[in-house]
């Protein structure tokens, strides 16, 4: 359940529209290897209090939660039936199992009957049942698109609890994607009477989590270790969760060892590296960078040229020198951290030779000496140059611009950058009224492919590049309607290798995440989904 985002494909354009193991460096006399070596050596401690950075955005409330970030710390506090893993797997949390009709539109969920509401109350199935209720409430209330809120409960026809350890949930068609989109925080049947009754905004409640709300203030959040916690209770005792205007401010905070952990950007690794006292931490993220083809346009229309467009680009050197090489080189939407990541679907390596033969076997060919390539196209000669259009407050993008025109004139393309701001370009390349563009992408941990590749999303959807393969609608549509995770992950194994094999993206690199914590923090192992999800295993220096 979420408010800001209308499914996986709000999700992905809300982070589309803005602007793979761990690797360990640690800043002074000590190698990461010392440090990981020490930290192995090391037992854990109970006890101490870490401070954590949120944004004055932060909403304490599970279901007015503003991104993900705020979710991540909402996490701390409140659970859902499911939860989401490193993987991208569903996993049981307050429902520790469930099960889904022959028609796919009932869910049973059993309960976990072991767990407590921080107030000491027992958890049960009418505490779902409300949270439930105040989604449809929040629905009704709604000033905005009631569709666009919790769009997922577009699709719920109804729910009940039969028992205090059973809740059941009837949906109007079959949704396969249905246990990713309910992963938000269950609230207390008890408070919300309350919190109708008070119209408060920033509400917290009682949750069921591993830490549980102390006090707040408007520049503090404090938390205390949840001692009746039915999992695994953590280590650190205490979270003070400090709240700054912007993360600009939080970074200095970091800096003066006012906090302990934040997450940084590329641009701010060497500064990071030279704090006292401190280490980074890399992890894969679920964002990709790529260049979008306008696939109406005849020089991007086959696919093998496209493929020998990618094989003509350095992508290790755009890699080394854009992200100074913290990340990894794609070559599709579905990144290696995720279970659907399919290791066989095609690499295209770099070998400039063999893409200017392979361009030549096509019929392109410089026939007049200017150095740009041409070939006629059904009655029509074309020349091989385009616009690349690039936002221009992203530095690492007109990096990886220049890199690409200066490979390509080498191949007898002529690319022409063009720096426009980001609401010139999105409006551009969502119109179509583009030849190619650098962007980037974060999909859901479900990945929902069609959003970007099916067809029936040309028209009006998010497939901006107007591809279309039959082949591969078949394939979604299946993934779609598919229950079976083991089918699923071969239906998604098989479009990976058809847009491997197609390219209607010239996918580029996923750089990695990046957290700066102060050497005290140890045990910290984040994934791509959420970087608070071993919090249990965190534990303090003394």
């Amino acid at each position: 359940m979420n408010k800001k985002a209308a499914g996986v494909i709000l999700i992905i354009l809300t982070i589309f529209f803005s602007g793979a193991c761990s690797n360990l460096s640690k800043s002074g006399s000590q190698s990461s290897n010392v440090e990981n070596e020490l930290s192995k050596a090391e037992k854990p401690i109970s006890g101490g209090t870490i401070n954590l950075a949120a944004m004055s955005s932060l909403n304490l409330d599970p279901l007015n939660a503003a991104n993900e970030d705020d979710k991540n710390i909402l996490s701390l506090i409140y659970e859902g039936l499911v939860k989401v893993d490193g993987q991208g797997k569903i996993q049981p949390a307050l429902a520790e199992n469930w099960r889904i009709d022959e028609t796919g539109t009932t869910y049973t969920f059993n309960l976990r009957q072991d767990v407590k509401w921080h107030s000491g109350e027992s958890f049960s199935s009418n505490d779902v049942k409300a949270t439930f209720d105040r989604v449809r409430e929040l629905k009704k209330s709604a000033k905005s698109n009631t569709q666009a809120l919790f769009a997922e409960f577009n699709n719920v026809q109804s729910y009940d609890a039969p028992n205090a350890a059973t809740f059941v949930v009837h949906l109007y068609k079959p949704d396969p994607d249905f246990l990713n989109k309910i992963t938000c925080g269950i609230i207390p049947a008890s408070s919300i009477e309350s919190l109708k009754a008070s119209n408060a905004s920033g509400q917290s409640f009682a949750g069921t989590g591993s830490f549980e709300i102390v006090s707040k203030t408007s520049d503090s959040i404090t938390l205390k270790r949840n001692e009746s916690y039915y999992d695994k209770k953590p280590y650190i005792k205490e979270v003070n969760i400090k709240i700054f205007p912007d993360k600009e401010t939080a970074k200095e905070a970091f800096m003066s060892s006012s906090i302990d952990v934040i997450e940084i950007g590329q641009e701010d690794y060497d500064k990071f590296s030279e704090v006292k006292d401190s280490y980074m931490l890399q992890y894969p993220s679920r964002y990709f960078e790529f260049v979008a083809l306008n696939l109406t346009n005849p020089l991007f229309s086959d696919a093998n040229v496209r493929q020998a467009m990618l094989m003509g680009i350095d992508r290790n050197r755009i890699l080394q020198d854009t992200i100074w090489g913290r990340g990894l080189i794609v070559d599709g939407p579905i990144l290696p951290y995720s279970w659907a990541f399919n290791p066989n679907a095609q690499h295209i390596e770099y070998n400039k030779k063999l893409a200017a033969e392979k361009l030549e076997e096509l019929g392109w060919k410089d026939e007049n000496g200017d150095g740009i390539l041409e070939k006629t196209i059904g009655t029509k000669k074309y020349k091989f140059e385009f616009e690349l259009l690039v936002n221009a407050s992203d530095s690492a993008r007109y990096q990886a611009a220049s890199h690409i025109a200066e490979d390509l004139k080498e191949l007898g393309i002529s690319v022409k950058i063009t720096n426009l701001n980001w609401e010139e370009l999105r409006s551009k390349v969502m119109s179509k009224k583009y030849e190619a563009a650098i962007m980037g992408w974060k999909l859901a941990p479900n990945p929902d492919l069609g959003v970007m590749f099916s067809s029936s999303e040309i028209k009006n959807g998010y497939n901006f590049v107007s591809y279309s393969n039959k082949e591969l609608d078949d394939v979604l549509n299946k993934i779609q309607t598919s229950r079976d995770e083991n089918n699923k992950k071969e239906l998604l194994y098989k479009a990976s290798e058809i847009i491997s094999r197609d390219l209607p993206y010239l996918f580029l690199y996923s750089p990695n995440d990046i957290l700066a914590l102060n050497t005290r923090v140890q045990g910290v192992n984040p994934n791509p989904i959420n970087v608070f999800y071993n919090i249990s295993e965190w534990w303090l220096k003394q």
